[in-house]
């Protein structure tokens, strides 16, 4: 009578175990044989056949013991080895089983019906991003996907019944939310104070066309990541990295910008109408079509930016450098461009300060004390102190303090 599959299988188990014991068995014995043969033969390696012959008894017999005591004490070092080696590979392998069951606990948490105990698995998350590099990517795709489902779509771009991802069943979806809620707000958090670790990102974070209004990301680092079309009203991001971040589209009005690392950020028609970027770091960033009006961009750095066709009226542009900037077809009607740096800005497509139907429009623009290329002059500008108000900029003080110290230093 033939045996039946599972006995078949636990006979072949048993034999492959007996197998294994055997050369594992085997090998001991054949290292332990070795390493007698090189105990008692070390002299003849270790020692000078010549110089040998040439000592007294009681130094050849010395000569003889340090000499397999040296080969004890290696063979001594290699086990130490090699029980340190398999030491540090057992924690490594019972440090990724804690930090893989911490993983699976934070996950278990973010779909509780509690608040707290959500937030608290956002925070579970993130010290397993900070102390497990293999984890990184997953905890960012995790927080990305919390946040998107729990954050509903930009108003003007979806209809009502699909701005939420999951509205609550038997009732009309509720209100867009004023501000983020806290555990979408920590989860945001979470991801802008991560470790810098460009390998484990492997997809840019898509966080395009949410709505964030009020959101707080000051002191984070959103660089590279995608918010084409998001809705960032009111926003707290001043200080914030913002490198090569896309906003193509969004939604800034009234945003907080002040300090902000914006270089070689893509802002392609972006509404930035009264929002707040002082001192803020702007090279070489693509603000194509942006809407800038009543923008405060005192002490921007600008120098190379590209502001073709960009609506920058009633600007506060006091002391900022807009050198190497490409302005052609901007409108800047009635901007404060007291102290700003204009030296090689491009106003037209054909060469830098060129001013012609294609230009840019600086009609009635503030120009006292700019810095602007020899032999310039621009039809329609005003640059009279009788226009202007006060003469020049007190030394030592900043462009401006704020949006009703800009009013009033502009002269408006």
């Amino acid at each position: 009578m033939g045996l039946s599959a599972r006995g078949r299988a636990a006979t072949t188990t048993w034999v492959a175990t007996i197998a294994r014991v055997a050369t594992v068995g085997a090998l001991g014995v054949a290292m332990v044989a070795l390493y007698v043969f090189a105990i008692q033969e070390a002299p003849k390696f270790l020692i000078d056949e010549d110089v040998f012959g040439e000592v007294a008894a009681e130094h050849k017999l010395t000569a003889v013991h340090n000499a397999r005591l040296a080969v004890i004490s290696i063979g001594g070092a290699l086990v130490v080895a090699v029980g340190l080696l398999y030491t540090a590979r057992n924690y490594r392998l019972a440090h990724r089983g804690q930090v893989t069951d911490r993983f699976t606990k934070a996950l278990e948490r973010l779909g509780s019906d509690e608040l707290y105990v959500r937030i608290g698995g956002i925070h579970a998350l993130e010290h397993v991003m900070r102390d497990s590099p293999q984890h990184h990517g997953h905890v960012v795709k995790v927080l990305v996907a919390f946040i998107r489902e729990r954050t509903p779509r930009r108003a003007d771009e979806t209809p009502t019944n699909e701005r939420w991802m999951h509205p609550p069943i038997g009732t009309e979806p509720p209100e867009l939310p004023d501000e983020p809620p806290a555990d979408v707000q920590a989860a945001l958090t979470a991801l802008g104070q991560r470790p810098t670790r460009p390998r484990r990102e492997r997809n840019q974070i898509d966080l395009s066309r949410l709505h964030l209004t009020k959101v707080n990301l000051a002191n984070t680092n959103f660089g590279n990541v995608n918010l084409d079309g998001a809705d960032l009203r009111k926003a707290r991001l001043w200080d914030a990295d913002l490198r090569r971040v896309d906003l193509l589209k969004a939604d800034l009005r009234n945003a907080y910008l002040d300090g902000a690392d914006l270089r070689n950020a893509y802002l392609w028609e972006v509404d930035l109408r009264e929002a707040s970027l002082q001192s803020t770091d702007l090279r070489g960033a693509v603000l194509t079509g942006a809407d800038l009006r009543n923008a405060l961009l005192s002490g921007a750095d600008l120098r190379e930016v590209s502001l073709w066709d960009a609506d920058l009226r009633d600007a506060r542009l006091a002391g900022a450098d807009l050198r190497d900037a490409q302005l052609a077809g901007a409108d800047l009607r009635k901007a404060d461009l007291r102290w700003a740096d204009l030296r090689d800005a491009h106003l037209s497509g054909d060469g830098p300060l060129e001013v012609h139907r294609q230009g840019a429009d600086l009609r009635g623009a503030f120009l006292q004390d700019a810095k602007l290329d020899q032999g310039f002059s621009l039809p329609g500008s005003d640059s009279s102190e009788d226009s202007l108000g006060s003469g020049s900029k007190p030394p030592g003080e900043p462009f401006v303090e704020g949006r009703e110290a800009s009013e009033g230093v502009s002269g408006e």
